[in-house]
This record gives C-alpha cells, sequence and structure tokens, in this order.
C-alpha cells in the first residue's frame, strides 16, 4: 500500500517543478528588456531599411558615437553596426560587416585626424559615401551628426545631396549643430581653431534671429551654408535636436541657440520636412546630446525608423 501513495507523491513534485520551472521562464522573459528584430511590412522595409551614416564632431573618439548607436542596437532597431577609420590621407579602414545597402545598418566614422575642422570632414564624408555607393551600392543614406560632425553633414548635404554618383541623402538629424558660430575660447589659438573658416566668436545673447529666421549676425561658416542652401535636395526630411542648459546663456554651452537654430532659415520652403526639438536642463549640454540621452534617442528613433517609434517611447520612460 506505501508504493503507490509513494508513486503518486513523486508524481506531484515533478509536476510542480515543471510548473514552477515553466513559470520562471516565462516571467523572465517577459521582464527582460530584449532587443527583439519585429518583422515589418515590404511598405515598412522600404522605409525603414536605409543605412545610417553616423559623422562626430570635434576632438572626436571611437567613443562619440558609440552611445547612442548603443541606445538604438538596444531597441532593436538593428544589431548590425560597421566602423569606418578615416584616416588624415582620406583611406578607410572598415570594422565590422559589409554594408548592406538594403538594412537599417549603423555605420559610425571615426576620424583620425580629429582636428582637421567641419569642411574637412564634408570633404571625407564626400569620399566615403562616392566609395559605397560604387563599392556596395548605396543608393540612400540617412545621415546623423554631431556638433561639427552636423554642420559637416549638412554641408555635405547642400553641396551632393542630390548629386549623381553618390547615394541620395534620405533623412538628416544634426544634434548641437554649430551653424554660425562656436562660442569662443580665448584666446582662441591656432592649435584648436581650424583653418577652416570656423569662428568660435559667438558669445551668448551677442546674437539672434530676426523675424525671418536669419541670424542677425552672420558668420562666415554660415555664409558657406547659405551659399549652397539652393542645392539641397527638396525630399530630404530633416530633424535639427539643439540644447539650452536653462540657466540664462541661452546656449548648450559650446552653442549658443540662434546659432543652432538659425538653420531653419536655410532649409524651411526648400525641402520636404524640417522639425526642430529643443532639449532642455542639464541633459542639454553639449555632449550629452548624444551620450545615452533618451529625449534624443527617442526623437531620433521615431524620426529616422517610424516603426520602432513606439518601442522608443516606452523604453525611454
Amino acid at each position: 500500500m506505501q508504493q503507490p501513495r509513494k508513486r503518486r507523491w513523486l508524481w506531484w513534485g515533478a509536476l510542480f517543478i515543471i510548473a514552477a520551472g515553466i513559470t520562471i521562464v516565462c516571467l523572465s522573459t517577459a521582464l527582460s528588456p530584449q532587443p527583439h528584430q519585429q518583422k515589418l511590412s515590404k511598405v515598412e522595409r522600404q522605409a525603414n531599411d536605409v543605412p545610417t551614416v553616423f559623422v562626430p564632431g570635434w576632438h572626436s573618439t571611437s567613443y562619440s558615437t558609440q552611445l547612442i548607436t548603443d541606445d538604438i542596437v538596444s531597441l532593436g532597431v538593428t544589431n548590425v553596426i560597421t566602423t569606418v577609420r578615416v584616416t588624415p590621407q582620406g583611406k578607410f579602414i572598415f570594422v565590422g560587416p559589409k554594408i548592406d545597402a538594403n538594412s537599417r545598418q549603423l555605420i559610425r566614422i571615426v576620424f583620425e585626424n580629429n582636428r582637421a575642422g567641419e569642411v574637412q570632414y564634408a570633404k571625407w564624408l564626400h569620399q566615403l559615401l562616392a566609395y559605397l555607393y560604387t563599392q556596395d551600392r548605396l543608393r540612400r543614406v540617412n545621415l546623423v551628426g554631431h556638433s561639427m560632425g552636423a554642420y559637416a553633414s549638412t554641408l555635405y548635404t547642400f553641396q551632393h545631396g542630390a548629386g549623381a554618383g553618390l547615394p541620395a541623402v534620405n533623412k538628416l538629424v544634426t544634434l548641437a549643430g554649430p551653424f554660425n558660430g562656436i562660442i569662443g575660447r580665448q584666446p582662441v589659438s591656432e592649435f584648436f581653431h581650424p583653418n577652416d573658416g570656423t569662428t568660435w566668436t559667438d558669445q551668448p545673447h551677442q546674437n539672434h534671429l530676426e523675424a525671418d529666421g536669419r541670424p542677425a549676425i552672420v558668420h562666415p561658416e554660415y555664409a558657406r551654408l547659405e551659399q549652397y542652401a539652393p542645392q539641397v535636395p527638396k525630399t530630404l526630411r530633416m530633424l535639427n535636436i539643439y540644447g539650452d542648459l536653462g540657466d540664462g546663456s541661452q546656449s548648450d554651452g559650446v552653442v549658443s541657440v540662434p546659432s543652432a537654430t538659425s538653420i531653419g532659415y536655410l532649409v524651411k520652403n526648400r525641402i520636404a520636412v524640417f522639425h526642430q526639438v529643443r532639449v532642455i536642463g542639464p541633459n542639454a549640454q553639449h555632449s550629452a546630446l548624444h551620450e545615452h540621452n533618451w529625449q534624443v534617442t527617442q526623437n531620433v528613433v521615431k524620426f529616422l525608423w517610424p516603426a520602432f517609434g513606439d518601442r522608443a517611447t516606452q523604453i525611454g520612460r
């Protein structure tokens, strides 16, 4: 009589252990933040599957674009990242998977000469995209630039965004762009100043935008953009994100609000879409705009990859 009862207890015990195991697995799966690769329709793929090039700014390193691209990967947009080191001679060293022209691949640029300045960055970007057009059949591209990288991306887009033998610029995101000067350092030495017309002579409250959006004081780098603005692709969609520390300086500590927002005058009525987002408070500091800044990441993801916008909003809460 003892044997059947013992078997019954063993059977119920095994059943309990199995049920508990299944529950634990289900709970851990539900609670763990996993970057699921969601399935997209054909129409969604056409809209979202465009490689994106990240262009860093002055004195940048390989770390400069890593945090924002890591955040994008964590949202499940893609898990494919390729780094391109650009030598001072304009040669390219690729680290990572081959470029897939029909994907959401992230391409991070590292300038080995990281003090060459925004005009030279734009030239290297031109050379890189021409190379990818020929070698990898890249026909469309998104650009995300921070600081001088934002200026370089904009200058490139104005000059070559619809050029033959180059990928069309689909969407452009600019973070903390010094479109009309940088807040000056005193004294401005040659060591810290590229010889390309960039001015570090702006000051908080020194400039303002007129009623039509054009800056009252026009610095050389803005005049350069203004020269090429009529060539900007009419199909371009652009998102401009800028910082305001909220401390009365009307700046992100490096770029004044009038400088960062002066780009609006050059693209209004010329491109398909122009959005502008202000980040305010401590997270609006110049470098903080691309360092695990969820407000920035949310806006970038929703703009570049609309199919992942809901997920970006949920995780960023």
